[in-house]
């Protein structure tokens, strides 16, 4: 048998998909989700996942009555392993689905399939197609779902910003990008993640330190093909993850 397909079957074995048909909340949305079950110590990514993940694509392509899908990421976990981060989820994960239809009060055909990494000592990637009807009369979502959305990060008002400041320097190959955030803590040890608009742009794991209410972040960001570039302040995206709860925060001010 040859390597791939080997691969491919022990991926069926080790992480399996469910969608959840959710509700709908409004006339223009609906919730639904998928729910990711892994093989007791196996784990999957997040949108970010680090220096040692895979990062996970989604395509809806075949589905009807749909204009947008975002996918509500709820608060990931750090792993370390062999001296790399990665950041993701382990066991099982719910990632609820915000969609938008094209036509209210018409039910919705969610076909598609997720392109996920699945890693234990070895990472091995596959594909997993869905395909179901969400119903428009459904209007109480599930406990699952909710407990889901509970757990997303919180915007940077509920959690107490109170400044976000930003500074670019040049670096050898890229930018050195400071950030400062007067914050309270989100729980110890604290983690941060930078994004940005530019997927083209990595971010080194930040060096992160707090004194009181001031969190304080230095990396390096550069080109994955080595070439110049550019980014504004409003393009950064700033994830903190703390033992307590995680802080999504968008753009900065200079300083």
């Amino acid at each position: 048998m040859p390597l791939g397909t080997a691969l491919a079957q022990n991926a069926k074995d080790i992480i399996s998909v469910r969608v959840l048909t959710g509700a709908r909340i409004t006339a223009e949305q609906h919730i639904s989700a998928l729910h990711l079950q892994l093989k007791p110590g196996w784990k999957t990514y997040w949108r970010a996942p680090g220096e040692a993940g895979i990062p996970p694509g989604f395509n809806w392509e075949g589905s009807k009555n749909i204009r947008t899908v975002d996918v509500l990421w709820p608060r990931p976990i750090v792993f370390h392993q062999y001296g790399m981060r990665s950041i993701g989820y382990k066991n099982e994960v719910i990632l609820p689905l915000a969609i938008q239809p094209r036509m209210s009060g018409r039910k919705i055909h969610l076909k598609g399939q997720i392109s996920l990494g699945v890693c234990q000592d070895i990472c091995i990637p596959h594909t997993i197609k869905f395909n179901t009807t969400l119903p428009a009369d459904q209007n109480m979502l599930g406990t699952k779902i909710k407990t889901a959305l509970r757990q997303q990060p919180k915007t940077a008002l509920a959690a107490g910003l109170r400044a976000r400041r930003c500074s670019f320097s040049p670096a050898p190959n890229g930018l050195m990008l400071k950030v400062t955030l007067d914050m309270p803590s989100t729980g110890t040890p604290e983690h941060v993640v930078i994004e940005t608009s530019n997927p083209l742009i990595w971010a080194d794991p930040p060096t992160v330190s707090r004194t009181g209410k001031i969190l304080s972040l230095q990396t390096l960001l550069t080109h994955s093909a080595g070439q110049p570039f550019a980014l504004t302040r409003n393009s950064i995206r700033i994830t903190v993850l703390g033992s307590d709860h995680a802080v999504d925060i968008n753009g900065c001010t200079e300083g």
